[in-house]
């Protein structure tokens, strides 16, 4: 019996593969939204396992992160005009808890960074009748955002001159981080609109310190918002042949997976955003993170009155803090600080906190159903 409910599953997803369609887009205003969801998240690790990657976890509420990014799209537009970029294997866990049409869901035969999936979902756009001036935005499933509000606001700041630029949201830094891009602030055009000078991938921490105290540099978001017509008028002058393997995508389903593959592996920043003039920074007014690690625990989470930040479970300590701690167990800390203890299904995870960056290396010595 559990076979087949695995194999009526599988089957259902396949259904969620381009399929040829009638027109079905209104001009009615409302942007067309596609969260990216692909990713495995291996520096939260043993939390995110491959069978559950971050955007399945609960971070900072009673929902996962891509129940919370699907919430804020609908504070944007109509359930109808939300899409989710995944594979097929979390696509089947994703509908379970994510209530939109399985057509709504754009499956990768293989990871091809960024560029191809949006490249795949415009077209797919256009195919089905989509306005080319609409607005489209661009968001991550592990993203963790507050107020809401806040987010709203600042994506339709730039939704009004979609058409003009591809708009990258932009992050002011709260501290030298050298895991994130960052984007360099150039001539204003609007309040909180502005060209961009520069980008610049993961700095070391010397430069990263400095862009902390410059009014110049921001985080690069991750999230984009643009119209149809501006990024693929990009797409056709930078990256033509991505374009029209594209299109071959949407007008011919059955060759969805070989087309596909053929587009070449590469961020939507690398194939276009470095490349183009038309493109420009909105100054995000909210708080964010990316939640890349279990450091990000201690920036959502307040500390209790021991100076420890305690995510699930029951917690003694003496001479102790600024642990992170989740844990179904009793923990007792004595004399240490600056600590990661997680426990998750058969895997207890004690690191000191300055050694997270290597939690990669660590996981790969890992037994494979381990992860």
């Amino acid at each position: 019996m559990a076979k087949a409910k695995t194999a009526k599953a599988e089957r259902s997803v396949e259904q969620t593969k381009p399929v040829k369609t009638a027109k079905q887009f209104q001009n009615n205003g409302k942007p067309f939204v596609m969260i990216m969801a692909g990713g495995s998240g291996t520096r939260l690790w043993p939390l995110s396992r491959i069978s559950r990657p971050k955007q399945l976890i609960h971070i900072a509420s009673q929902k996962t992160l891509i129940e919370e990014a699907v919430d804020r799209a609908r504070l944007l537009t109509s359930n109808d005009r939300i899409y989710i970029g995944t594979n097929k294997e979390l696509a089947i866990q994703i509908q379970k808890i994510v209530k939109l049409d399985k057509k709504q869901y754009l499956l990768e035969p293989a990871q091809r960074n960024t560029a191809p999936i949006i490249a795949y979902f415009l077209s797919f756009l256009k195919k089905n009748g989509a306005d080319d001036q609409s607005g489209v935005v661009i968001l991550a499933a592990d993203h963790h955002i507050a107020p809401k509000e806040a987010w709203v606001e600042t994506v339709k700041l730039a939704l009004k001159r979609a058409g003009e630029r591809i708009w990258c949201m932009g992050i002011k830094p709260t501290r030298a981080e050298t895991g994130y891009g960052y984007i360099e602030k150039g001539i204003e055009i609007a309040p909180r609109l502005s060209a961009i000078a520069s980008f610049r991938e993961k700095p070391d921490y010397q430069t990263a310190s400095h862009y902390q105290t410059t009014e110049r540099h921001f985080w690069n978001s991750g999230m984009f918002i643009f119209s149809i017509a501006r990024m693929r008028e990009d797409l056709r002058i930078y990256q033509s042949a991505m374009l029209k393997l594209a299109d071959d995508c949407a007008q011919n389903p059955k060759m969805f997976p070989k087309s596909f593959l053929k587009m070449e592996n590469i961020s939507i920043d690398y194939a276009i955003l470095e490349k183009t003039k038309k493109v420009g920074l909105v100054e995000a007014d909210f708080l964010w993170d990316d939640v890349g690690s279990f450091d990000a625990m201690a920036r959502i989470y307040p500390a209790d009155e021991t100076g420890n930040y305690v995510i699930e479970g029951n917690v003694i300590c003496e001479r102790a803090k600024g642990n992170i701690v989740k844990s179904k167990m009793t923990v007792a800390l004595l004399g240490i600080e600056n600590c990661v203890i997680i426990e998750d299904k058969g895997v207890l995870l004690v690191a000191k906190r300055e050694a997270l960056q290597e939690i990669k290396e660590l996981r790969a010595k890992a037994d494979k159903k381990l992860l």
